[in-house]
């Protein structure tokens, strides 16, 4: 604020007879009638995005869940192409057709165990064991502050009776 504009205000505080200028009552209702409708606009366009989102949504579930079969699809048919490719691999080597099947059933069972010992320790982990045991002790260490608190607020002749 300049001083020329400081000079103005008081001149016009000292023709009003000293009482302070204030916005026309009719100013006031206008520009609150105008937020009102403004919010009112905001309050429209925000209803009107959250139901084509929720459209969007709908359209997208379709979406996800047929690419997720799909997915599964591609997954099951890349795994039967590596393992006859593995299999055709192990009967040129052993010229035995018993013999690679035998070695196919010994490496599923293999990646099998591994993958529930994955899962398994994933699972495990996944409980935080560690954490909870650091919880544990917090709350026996705050415990016993309580303890020790409350056998110092008690009164002297409550705690000499405590060993």
């Amino acid at each position: 604020m300049g001083v020329d504009t400081e000079e103005r205000a008081e001149d016009a505080s000292a023709r009003n007879g000293g009482a302070e200028p204030g916005p026309a009552f009719g100013a006031v209702f206008t520009a609150g009638a105008e937020l009102v409708h403004a919010l009112r606009r905001v309050a429209t366009a925000l209803a009107a995005l959250l139901a084509s989102e929720m459209r969007v949504l709908r359209a997208s579930a379709a979406v996800v869940f047929l690419g997720s079969v799909a997915l599964v699809a591609f997954s099951v048919s890349l795994w039967a192409c590596a393992v006859a490719l593995i299999g055709w691999a192990f009967m040129k080597a052993t010229g035995s057709i018993g013999i690679a099947l035998g070695l196919l059933v010994v490496l599923h069972l293999i990646l099998v165990t591994v993958i529930w010992a994955a899962i398994k320790r994933a699972i495990h982990h996944a409980s935080f064991p560690a954490t909870r045991v650091e919880l544990r002790a917090l709350g026996n260490e705050l415990r016993g502050h309580v303890e020790r608190f409350q056998h110092a607020s008690a009164p002297p002749a409550e705690r000499k009776k405590t060993p």
